[in-house]
């Protein structure tokens, strides 16, 4: 799924959330730019690793500098997964 495809998703989402009373209108506005920000850190950092990966594809070749790249994005899903976890569970405690 491409990134517009997965940000509609996550509207879908949160939308039917709303319909179902389980959060309001604050609450929808305030986890689609929570998500919007996560999205652009995430962008800000794949930028970043572009240099370092370059560098290692060069000094120690395809395979290591795709090991590095695929710990680096695991560790950058687990972060954003755990981000999105807490802003749920924000909503609920004030449910």
């Amino acid at each position: 799924m491409d990134v517009d495809g997965r940000r509609e998703d996550w509207l879908q989402r949160v939308r039917a959330l709303r319909e179902a009373g389980a959060i309001d209108d604050a609450d929808e506005h305030a986890l689609i730019r929570q998500y919007d920000e996560r999205a652009q850190r995430l962008r800000e950092e794949l930028a970043k690793l572009v240099p370092e990966y370059r560098r290692r594809l060069s000094r120690d070749g395809e395979a290591p500098a795709n090991r590095w790249l695929a710990d680096i994005a695991e560790a950058m899903g687990r972060r954003d997964g755990e981000e999105t976890r807490q802003a749920l569970a924000a909503l609920e405690r004030r449910a």
